[in-house]
């Protein structure tokens, strides 16, 4: 109860945080649905006269395959993010130090933030999807198993690099290698905006090795077409051992960083 009471208050600060800038909340969202809209009227426009044969997997419509691929990015930009993003803010302000002392222990508040924000995108996934997909027509079938199954995994996996990037952060202060290499090739390769099939065979291969191409086709199978746990099982074999390898490297590369940075007196820097 005690770790859901910190958590609680940890939400209550986010929240008052946040309303103060009531501007960039307005200009925020204005800006999340100009980018779908813009999703949208593309895939109904290709889909007037083109047919894909890489996105028949997926149902054949181009409408969905391009609205499942922005919300995977959500997921993807706050499984990464959370963890750095509430680092870089705690520097800027100036409150790291404190935080580092403060008895909740520092991953278990960036932990906090990460669930927040994983929050925040689930309900403004299942929000687009109703409101959209009633709005355009666009067929969905989930399976909510497969669906949590693999989000769960992905989380996990990208929240390893995140762990990653921020031991790297106390260190560079700015510039998280980690977090940008798999933020562009999940962008360039992961098919998020065209399938992986378009691509080069070498580079299919590279792709396909990712753990967020992966994630993906697992993804849009379960949202899309009804996959089962057993439809989307090489997903999730792929995410558990990619999740295994970078869990404690994620943990130790944190302690890593964290201890370089007590040693040198910079935790406070920015």
């Amino acid at each position: 109860m005690n770790v859901v009471r910190q958590f609680g208050v940890h939400v209550l600060q986010i929240y008052w945080e946040r309303r103060s800038y009531r501007t960039a909340i307005a200009l925020g969202t204005v800006t999340g649905l100009v980018s779908l809209v813009q999703f949208l009227l593309m895939g109904k426009f290709l889909q007037q006269g083109n047919t894909f044969a890489g996105i028949q997997g997926y149902g054949g419509n181009i409408i969905s395959f391009l609205m499942s691929g922005s919300v995977f990015t959500g997921f993807v930009a706050v499984s990464l993010g959370a963890f750095s993003n509430h680092l870089q803010t705690e520097q800027r302000t100036g409150t790291l130090e404190s935080v580092v002392v403060m008895p909740v222990p520092l991953t278990r508040v960036m932990l906090f933030s990460g669930v927040g924000g994983l929050i925040g995108t689930t309900f403004g996934s299942v929000v687009m999807f109703g409101v959209f997909g009633a709005v355009f027509d666009v067929p969905v079938s989930v399976n909510l198993l497969a669906t949590l199954a693999v989000l769960a995994l992905l989380v996990l996996t990208l929240g390893s690099f995140g762990l990653a990037g921020c031991g790297v952060l106390l260190i560079t202060k700015r510039g998280d290698p980690v977090r940008w290499g798999i933020t562009t090739l999940t962008t360039l390769l992961s098919g998020v905006m065209y399938p992986v099939s378009i691509l080069p065979g070498w580079l299919q291969s590279v792709a396909r090795a990712l753990p967020t191409t992966q994630a993906l086709d697992g993804i849009r199978k379960s949202l899309l077409v009804d996959a089962g746990l057993a439809q989307v099982a090489p997903s999730l074999t792929h995410l558990a051992v990619w999740s295994a390898v970078m869990l404690p490297i994620g943990l130790a590369t944190f302690a890593a960083g964290m201890s370089r940075a007590r040693r040198e007196g910079s935790i406070g820097e920015y």
